[in-house]
């Protein structure tokens, strides 16, 4: 069930604490992912529209909750790439549907793509999506890719309108942009290997046809502006709380050569009070900073099996089974800021 891991007494502990768990906490609860992922949606898209209609404070209060709520929902596409077919039925079709295309983020951006981001032999490389040496870099490569964030709705509209066309009317170039701009991924040396199946090849359609629609609906007077205006507040406010929780996913302190897995481990952050009581605050705020289990980063690289509802209470059985000095406790960090404050300070003590 877990991934396998070099045998050595350091990693030991942890696997036998792992072996602990119980086989059902491995097995994805349907009705979990479908009342959370349709709650997440329904709250988002209502608040959504709600922020459309609306003027001022109430528009501004709306697209907080409307961005939340979809941020959330978004971030099923990691569960998705996790779960084996027939785990949770014809959730990847309804999460493209209701969230995945609308917001022009379909799965097959991630799909075949994050998995590198698991390979040990990727991990840290330029093979690795999801990598890059922050702590190693100035400063300023940290601050310009949150802000670059900020421009995801722009990068998505040129994606899907602009290159998806170009590529199907002229193959060479389509290759290029499968292989270039066909992923979701912090690293820009990254190179998507896995193809295209038909199931993408409908959501890149279907999220082409989208953006025409509405640029000609919008035309027409058919539809308001302020559709437009919203839908790329939330997208680029989602896509910059999506960057901070990444800064905050891994140290990045490493640009050479492949690590063991405890090497990995030891790289990735875990979100989660160190005591057994928490605050109900803090408990809301890591979930929706780095909600569906995400915030249990450096856990869930150990056991990308486990689904995401199960991560926390895996977490919790691991710290009182495990010894004070043993590596998954220093995973650990009460919060984000104490993480990105460090990924700054290693950076800026790199570049003086």
């Amino acid at each position: 069930m877990a991934t396998a891991v070099a045998a050595t007494p350091r990693a030991g502990a942890l696997e036998e604490a792992i072996r602990a768990i119980p086989a059902d906490w491995f097995k994805p609860a349907p009705i979990v992912y479908w009342i959370d992922f349709l709650t997440s949606a329904a709250v988002g898209w209502a608040a959504f529209a709600v922020a459309v209609a609306a003027r001022g404070w109430t528009r501004a209060g709306a697209l907080v909750v409307a961005t939340l709520a979809l941020y959330r929902g978004v971030l099923f596409i990691h569960e998705i790439t996790h779960l084996n077919a027939g785990d949770v039925p014809l959730f990847k079709f309804t999460w493209n549907l209701l969230v995945g295309v609308p917001l022009l983020i379909p799965s097959c951006l991630y799909e075949g793509v994050h998995t590198d981001h698991h390979r040990q032999r990727c991990y840290g490389t330029a093979a690795d999506p999801e990598y890059v040496p922050y702590g190693r870099k100035r400063p300023v490569a940290i601050v310009l890719s949150g802000l670059l964030s900020l421009l995801a709705p722009i990068a998505f509209v040129a994606r899907f309108a602009v290159l998806a066309p170009v590529g199907w009317l002229i193959p060479p170039l389509g290759r290029v942009i499968h292989d270039r701009a066909s992923a979701l991924v912090i690293n820009a040396r990254y190179v998507r290997h896995a193809p295209f199946d038909r199931a993408a090849r409908v959501e890149e359609a279907g999220a082409c046809a989208l953006i025409w629609t509405v640029v000609a609906s919008t035309w027409a007077g058919a539809m308001p502006a302020a559709v437009l205006v919203c839908w790329a507040a939330a997208v680029s406010a989602a896509s910059f709380a999506n960057a901070l929780r990444t800064f905050a996913a891994h140290r990045y302190d490493h640009d050479h050569g492949e690590l063991s897995m405890i090497e990995q481990l030891l790289d990735s952050c875990t979100i989660a009070p160190r005591g057994v009581i928490t605050s109900l605050a803090g408990d809301v705020v890591r979930a929706l900073a780095a909600p569906v289990g995400l915030r249990y980063h450096a856990l869930h690289h150990w056991i990308p099996s486990l689904p995401y509802h199960n991560l926390g209470r895996a977490h919790r059985r691991l710290v009182a089974a495990l010894a004070g000095d043993a590596p998954y406790r220093s995973t650990i960090a009460t919060g984000f800021s104490p993480i990105i404050r460090d990924l700054f300070r290693r950076s800026r003590a790199q570049s003086s």
